[in-house]
């Protein structure tokens, strides 16, 4: 029988080689990236904005058009579109986040040429029809409501609103109100104020070939559409030590949550946290999971988690557990942070952690669609994907006393917030 205590030999794995990845401007300021590799015809076309939650002027209006684009161009309705698409073969999703929003292509490439221009239509030519705008409403408020019988939800909603402040767009929690308020005055403002060119990205992966540039440069460069600009108002620092309890009768199960304001991806500890936080609970082998589901059997999950925005960031430990195991748990999380507060990190344990860290790594590097998530990931956090090799290359340095150092200054009790959600 699998011993699970006793880990495989390991051997240090140092670099990382990083495909070609080609940047460049169209005539209008719009800024491309490429990726040409894979052996298979299949394209995938990403737009993104820099239009998430952090420039909205109303609540919910960056989740509203970036959902909407889809639902109705010039000369097209949203069933037509959904019908051509299918016909070829392809796909599209499209979102939004803090930060940004965006549409995603999957395509064969031998049919780029009838889908690219719906794909600009829906950017330069939307129509935002009142019905699918009530589609909307409807659909997200039903989500909303099945969203708030979850537990951990809760958890989620009510840590980020206490680090951040329930005003703030990092923060606030979307209502039904919100849903109901959504109209089409706003929506247009939205994508006439922040949907531009001069804060466009097009990552273009896959099988690339002359006629597919000349085709994205002949559409999206000639247009010159620049956004109002929108200053990012800092988050006030949360109270620490805090302790919320919540009641709940949707679940069985008690979630929590305990956590506190961090940073993003360019402060200075960026790398030494992000392998604490990997040491601590950020995968299957870490302390979390070693000691409160493997040893105590408390929990069937637990995990620490950074949520790293363009601004700013937040660090919180997740778990879901019997409701009379809450308090034990809360103990262990907080001697293991103690534990990496007071002791160095063993060498094999950081050879391990350093190991796994860097296969993920690879397997982040390998395929075309992937290298064009990675590139994405790098871009819109002001980085060159080379800048990358920075990072590994300062992770694989990191010693016992760096982690040490770090834990002592991030990892402390009094400056977490805790919320736990209960049935009782």
């Amino acid at each position: 029988m699998l011993n699970r205590k006793i880990g495989p030999v390991t051997k240090e794995i140092k670099k990382l080689l990083i495909p070609d990845i080609e940047m460049y401007d169209l005539s209008n300021g719009l800024k491309v990236c490429e990726i040409n590799l894979g052996s298979q015809e299949i394209l995938k076309i990403e737009i993104v904005h820099v239009a998430g939650r952090s420039v909205e002027d109303f609540p919910l209006s960056s989740r509203a058009v970036s959902s909407l684009l889809k639902d109705g161009c010039r000369n097209k309705s949203s069933a037509q579109i959904a019908e051509e698409i299918d016909f070829y073969g392809s796909s599209i999703k499209t979102g939004s986040n803090m930060d940004f929003s965006y549409t995603t292509f999957y395509t064969l490439t031998k049919h780029f040429d009838n889908i690219v221009p719906i794909l600009y239509d829906m950017y330069y030519y939307p129509t935002f029809p009142e019905d699918e705008i009530e589609k909307f409403k409807h659909l997200n408020i039903q989500k909303l409501k099945e969203e708030l019988n979850k537990n951990d939800v809760l958890t989620y909603r009510r840590i980020t609103e206490e680090i951040f402040g329930h005003k703030h767009a990092y923060g606030y929690n979307s209502t039904e109100n919100d849903y109901l308020n959504v109209n089409k005055d706003m929506i247009l403002s939205h994508c006439e104020d922040y949907l531009g060119t001069d804060n466009c990205y097009i990552f273009l992966s896959g099988k690339i070939n002359d006629h597919i540039r000349k085709t994205i440069s002949d559409l999206f460069g000639t247009v010159i559409k620049n956004t109002r600009k929108k200053d990012y108002t800092p988050a006030t620092n949360p109270v620490s030590g805090k302790k919320i309890n919540l009641i709940s009768k949707n679940e069985h199960q008690s979630a929590i949550k305990t956590g506190r304001k961090l940073f993003n991806k360019n402060h200075p500890d960026n790398v030494v946290f992000y392998l604490l936080n990997t040491i601590l609970g950020g995968y299957f082998g870490s302390r979390l999971m070693t000691s409160i589901r493997e040893d105590k059997g408390y929990t069937y999950d637990i995990s620490s988690n950074v949520d790293q925005m363009l601004y700013d960031g937040c660090f919180y430990i997740s778990t879901e557990a019997a409701t009379e195991y809450v308090e034990p748990i809360l103990e262990e999380v907080y001697l293991q942070m103690e534990i990496l507060k007071n002791e160095k990190v063993g060498a094999k344990e950081l050879i391990m952690v350093k190991n796994y860290l860097m296969g993920t790594f690879m397997n982040m590097l390998d395929g075309p669609m992937n290298v064009s998530s990675f590139a994405k990931s790098m871009i819109l956090s002001g980085k060159k994907p080379l800048d990358f090799l920075e990072f590994t290359d300062e992770m694989i340095e990191m010693s016992p006393e760096m982690i040490l150092k770090a834990a002592q200054i991030y990892l402390n009790k009094e400056d977490m917030i805790e919320v736990i959600v209960s049935p009782y």
